[in-house]
């Protein structure tokens, strides 16, 4: 069945305000990144998992459950297709774009 159309607003739209100012996770990142790797990743990924585990987390309170396996494959295609404008903008932030 998938993702009913407020989830998935919701989920573009938590991804967008990730967007708009990467500020705080670039500065998370740069507090914690290790010693190896870079940045850039670190940061992307941080701000990933949460993007997704706030979503997880209101889906859980407004549903009682977790996602099942149709929802799931639709927020990991939602993520994969926005996702790259988050990539971008951490760039921008960090002046590597």
């Amino acid at each position: 069945m998938g993702l009913a159309d407020g989830d998935r607003r919701e989920l573009e739209s938590l991804i967008k305000a990730a967007g708009r100012d990467p500020r705080v996770p670039i500065g998370l990142a740069r507090r914690m990144v290790p010693t190896q790797g870079n940045i850039e990743d670190f940061a992307y990924g941080l701000v990933s998992g949460m993007v997704m585990g706030n979503f997880i987390a209101q889906f859980q309170s407004r549903n009682g459950r977790q996602p099942d396996r149709d929802e799931t494959a639709d927020i990991l295609s939602i993520m994969m297709a926005r996702m790259p404008r988050l990539r971008l903008s951490i760039m921008k932030e960090l002046d590597l774009r």
